[in-house]
């Protein structure tokens, strides 16, 4: 059992109470979907969980076809309970690494996943979204974030902690997502993302939000 399974059934209560700033966050997010002006049609979500971005995709586009691919079985279950009557949405077991992300999709997304992987593999995923997307198709990956000193990252750490508790998250959340922190995470700092990003083919690289060390970066494909 991966600690994904392992954290399936209380995902989507810890993720809320471990950000805060949620609906800003992924507000940024959605909208940065939308950069191009249009209605994004096929969606391709990374590392999907128990579906928390989609859902707010569909939401804010409700004629998105959204395919959730996660190497995590349960966190698929979850998804799957959550959306089994609504064919707006497709399952599939994937490791984003070593699987096909097929192409001609309008849009690529990701949240809280990318970290978790080494960055040989991030700039990999990187090139990966890239080639899947469409010409002028959009890439948004909301993530981790290492700072740019080890000083920094630990004012980061002490506000977040702060904020979390004073927005009534349990002492176990926290405890619990500590955790995950330091057995699963390998952030990267976020101006190395970037550039990453644009040697992955990108044209147009942006970071739309950031708060602490959670970012959401929009990357754009050219369109020709």
């Amino acid at each position: 059992m991966t600690g994904f399974d392992a954290a399936a059934a209380t995902y989507d209560r810890s993720r809320h109470a471990l950000l805060p700033d949620y609906d800003d966050l992924y507000g940024a997010a959605v909208e940065a979907l939308a950069l191009n002006g249009d209605e994004p049609a096929r969606v391709l979500d990374l590392g999907a969980g128990t579906g928390g971005f989609s859902i707010e995709v569909v939401n804010a586009h409700p004629g998105a076809q959204v395919h959730l691919v996660d190497v995590s079985p349960k966190m698929l279950d979850q998804a799957r309970a959550k959306f089994a009557s609504d064919e707006r949405f497709s399952f599939e077991e994937l490791n984003i690494v070593e699987g096909d992300f097929g192409g001609g999709w309008d849009r690529v997304m990701s949240s809280f996943v990318i970290h978790h992987l080494s960055h040989e593999d991030k700039r990999k995923v990187f090139a990966k979204a890239a080639a899947a997307l469409k010409p002028g198709g959009i890439f948004v990956n909301v993530d981790q974030v290492q700072a740019c000193s080890q000083a920094v990252q630990d004012i980061h750490m002490r506000l977040w902690k702060k904020d979390v508790l004073a927005a009534g998250a349990l002492e176990q959340d926290l405890e619990d997502g500590l955790k995950r922190m330091v057995e699963m995470d390998i952030n990267a700092d976020l101006d190395d993302q970037v550039l990453w990003l644009q040697k992955a083919g990108f044209a147009e690289v942006e970071v739309v939000y950031r708060n602490y060390f959670y970012a959401v970066f929009v990357a754009r494909k050219a369109a020709t």
